[in-house]
């Protein structure tokens, strides 16, 4: 109770708006406080509604994740991922890339995202993402990774093709 007594009125109702990831206990003491500041419920409603028109601004800046198909943005890389297998949900924080030829060439940003599985006992094969939170910061050890892997697929990619090919000809 003390804890909610020290935070804001926009803090405290932004608590209330993840009221159901709270304990029953939390939750009850987060009513008292509410009450106790004599919040109406109809600012709630509206804090709630504001919320949601940030976010939808929010991915709005990020812009269409959709490509031509050789040039375009895609996340590449996943961190800190959770999974939730009753209601098929994942999150996780990843990069947002500038590529060509599915090359990543520039990262753009690190956010925290979100998306459905299709399937209940599968990989998520769903590309729809919502976007919880872009952080102020790249992740430069993701980004790291992320140019070594597709170094060494180049890298195979140019010990595999003329293999293959001379394979395939000189048969």
């Amino acid at each position: 109770m003390l804890e909610y007594q020290k935070l804001t009125r926009d803090e405290l109702m932004h608590l209330a708006l993840e009221r159901d990831q709270l304990t029953e206990e939390a939750q009850l003491a987060l009513d008292a406080e509410i009450s106790s500041r004599r919040i109406p419920s109809t600012d709630l409603v509206s804090f709630r509604a504001e919320s949601v028109a940030a976010q939808v601004e929010q991915d709005r800046k990020i812009g269409p994740i959709a490509t031509s198909g050789y040039i375009g943005k895609k996340f590449y890389g996943r961190k800190k991922l959770t999974r939730d297998a009753l209601h098929r949900i994942e999150e996780f924080d990843t990069t947002l890339w500038f590529f060509a030829f599915w090359f990543p060439i520039f990262p753009i940003g690190t956010y925290r995202i979100r998306r459905l599985c299709q399937r209940r006992f599968d990989f998520c094969k769903s590309d729809v993402f919502h976007v919880r939170e872009k952080y102020s910061a790249r992740d430069w050890e993701q980004i790291l990774l992320t140019w070594i892997k597709a170094m060494l697929g180049l890298f195979l990619l140019r010990l595999v093709v003329p293999y293959g090919l001379r394979l395939f000809l000189y048969r």
